[in-house]
C-alpha cells in the first residue's frame, strides 16, 4: 500500500550536517544544486485565481498596435503568474493572452511547437493554417495545432480580437518551447 507524503522543506536539516560535501558536489559543476529527498523539498506556491479586466487589456492592445515596431496594426499580450516560476504561465502548464488585429491587417506567418485554442472575442476574418483557410467571426473557436504554420487576417471593418490559450507553460518547463517565422 502506498502513502501520499506531505511535502515539507527539511533540506536545511539534512544538508547542514553535510555542508562541506554538498558544497564540493555543487561546486564541481556550473549551475548545480543538491536535493537529498524530493519529498522534503518545499512544495511549489499555489497559483491563485484571478480575473483579468478586458476593458484595460483592450486599451493596452490598442496602444501597443499603434506603436508596434514588430508589425504595425497588430499587438499581443500574454499573462502569467509569478508563482509558476520558469513556465511563466497562468498555470504551470498553460498561458493565455489576447491578440489585436486592425482592419485589413494580416499577422506574419509563423509556427511554434505549442498548440493554441482561440476564441474570437470581436471581429471577423480568417486564419491560414498549414496552407488552408479557416474563416471565423465573433464567438467562434478554432485550434492551431503544434508546429502548424499560421497567420490571422482581419477582413472586417472593425478591430479583431482573439483570445488564446496555449500549452507553452508546459513546453517552457520542459525547456523545449520554440518559435519560428516564415
Amino acid at each position: 500500500m502506498s502513502k501520499v507524503l506531505e511535502r515539507e522543506d527539511r533540506q536545511a536539516k539534512f544538508l547542514s550536517e553535510l555542508q562541506a560535501l554538498v558544497k564540493e558536489i555543487e561546486n564541481s559543476a556550473e549551475d548545480l544544486k543538491v536535493v537529498a529527498f524530493m519529498e522534503y523539498t518545499a512544495p511549489p506556491e499555489t497559483v491563485k485565481p484571478k480575473v483579468i479586466r478586458f476593458s484595460k487589456v483592450l486599451e493596452l492592445l490598442r496602444k501597443l498596435a499603434e506603436r508596434n515596431d514588430v508589425q504595425e496594426g497588430v499587438s499581443k499580450v500574454m499573462f502569467y503568474s509569478p508563482t509558476t516560476g520558469r513556465s511563466r504561465g497562468l498555470t504551470p502548464s498553460m498561458m493565455a493572452g489576447f491578440q489585436y488585429i486592425k482592419p485589413g491587417v494580416a499577422t506574419k506567418p509563423h509556427s511554434h511547437n505549442m498548440a493554441s485554442i482561440y476564441l474570437v472575442v470581436k471581429g471577423k476574418g480568417y486564419s491560414i493554417i498549414d496552407g488552408k483557410r479557416y474563416d471565423w467571426e465573433q464567438g467562434d473557436v478554432f485550434v492551431v495545432p503544434a508546429n502548424a504554420v499560421h497567420s490571422h487576417v482581419n477582413t472586417g471593418e472593425e478591430e479583431a480580437i482573439l483570445f488564446d490559450v496555449t500549452d507553452s507553460g508546459l513546453l517552457e518547463n520542459l525547456g523545449i518551447l520554440e518559435f519560428k517565422e516564415d
